[in-house]
């Protein structure tokens, strides 16, 4: 079975994805679901579901609501529906009592990629609120 280079990428993305959320004890990536029948593995998805910001945001809510600065922001035509997955986290973080004026949300008119243009104004605003006294 021969790939198209978008499916070779994909297929790359996702082990490089299973390697960091659920590696197996010797390090081989394993994947969340069965390649031939799609089912999910539960003890594995578990995995993935831990790594996901939404439900780690009640877990480290004391330490969040400490925080003089969060930036979030996403394209809102992120490949990867990133800007639905940062919506839902900034909603997280008001549930979890962080002050709104900490939170700087913005969606912006794009995607997931070349967006090196974002970098300066959050950087800019994430100094100016951590060197605050």
């Amino acid at each position: 079975m021969a790939f198209t280079k978008d499916e070779d990428l994909r297929l790359l993305e996702l082990l490089g994805v299973s390697a960091c959320f659920s590696p197996a004890p010797d390090g081989t990536p394993q994947l969340p679901f069965d390649p031939r029948t799609g089912a999910i593995r539960p003890e594995i998805w578990q995995c993935w579901l831990g790594w996901d910001p939404v439900r780690m945001a009640p877990l480290h809510a004391e330490a969040l609501r400490s925080q003089r600065a969060i930036w979030i922001d996403a394209g809102t035509r992120d490949e990867w529906f990133l800007d639905l997955g940062a919506q839902a986290f900034r909603d997280a973080l008001a549930e979890i009592g962080v002050d709104e004026d900490v939170i700087r949300f913005e969606l912006f008119d794009g995607g997931h990629h070349a967006v090196e243009y974002r970098m300066p104004p959050a950087l800019a605003w994430l100094s100016q609120r951590i060197a605050r006294p």
